[in-house]
């Protein structure tokens, strides 16, 4: 998604420029990309990049929201290896869980946290490209469910909303886009009418105070060294010496670890259950990593 992404934004970015151009001309003006048929699936129900209904402005009119409700992120859980974030409706107590993929549960986090990475991950990276051809992403909406699989839509537009188009998304890299721009995101109301109070987990009261807590994670996250961060800086390198195939290595490396570490993944939740006040979670989950990291010294000393 993000690469055709990326060469769609690209392609509307050249036609709003050079069709900006050729209006005081005599001459044709090139033909608007969104109407070209290979910027859409031919035969099928939907089509990857459209022009926006609303023909202008912020793109939020009634033509394309009267059908969607606003939702907020009210928090993403990470447990058991299964990642969730949850959407509630705005004006209501009701949230819409989505399950996502690990990767880009690690991306939102990041991101919620304000965790800056030494190079662009991949959703970084879309921010910036872009930014740098004049669009920002200024609304999300999810459309659909089917078969269990949700369906959204990113708007894209030029500053002011001039050109706007939306894209085919997959919800988790639409809302980490969204978090990114800080662009509301919105959900169909037919979908909004499941929603249904957040589940509330139930953690074992701890004997510890909040301050306590807080005080204990934290020591915790400083003493933990982030694999990627060296992945990031041989890549880095990599780059610059042109030796792309190690490159690409390391960038497999760090998607790897991102999805398969479970150290990490705690770290991660940890991060999220502290900056949302679940103080409970947050002690619950630094005793597993703790537990976590004597299982990983016990088999270490037991293979010497």
């Amino acid at each position: 998604m993000i690469a055709w992404l990326s060469n769609s934004v690209l392609a509307v970015g050249v036609w709003t420029h050079l069709s900006s151009s050729c209006r005081n001309s005599t001459g044709p003006c090139p033909a608007d990309p969104s109407s070209n048929s290979r910027f859409g699936r031919t035969g099928t129900r939907r089509q990857r990049v459209q022009r926006s209904a609303t023909g202008g402005g912020n793109g939020q009119g009634k033509d394309d929201l009267e059908n969607y409700v606003e939702v907020k992120i009210e928090s993403v859980r990470v447990s058991q290896g299964a990642s969730v974030v949850y959407l509630r409706v705005v004006g209501s107590e009701g949230v819409i869980p989505v399950h996502i993929g690990e990767n880009e549960s690690n991306a939102l986090l990041r991101e919620i946290n304000k965790q800056r990475q030494v190079r662009p991950l991949t959703h970084d990276l879309m921010k910036n490209m872009l930014q740098e051809v004049g669009y920002r992403v200024t609304k999300v909406r999810v459309t659909d469910i089917i078969a269990n699989t949700y369906y959204a839509r990113v708007h894209v537009a030029r500053a002011g909303g001039e050109g706007e188009v939306d894209v085919d998304a997959r919800p988790s890299d639409a809302i980490n886009l969204a978090v990114r721009f800080g662009a509301p995101v919105y959900i169909a109301k037919k979908i909004a009418e499941s929603a249904a109070p957040a589940p509330i987990e139930q953690y074992p009261a701890s004997s510890e105070s909040h301050a306590e807590i807080v005080r204990s994670v934290r020591e915790t996250l400083a003493n933990y060294e982030d694999p990627t961060i060296m992945y990031q800086l041989q890549k880095e390198l990599a780059v610059k010496e042109e030796r792309f195939e190690d490159a690409q290595s390391f960038q497999e490396s760090i998607v790897h670890e991102m999805t398969h570490n479970r150290l990490l993944r705690l770290v991660v939740a940890m991060e999220s259950a502290l900056a949302d006040g679940r103080y409970e979670e947050a002690a619950h989950l630094r005793d597993e990593y703790k537990k976590a990291v004597q299982q990983s010294q016990t088999a270490d000393r037991k293979a010497l």
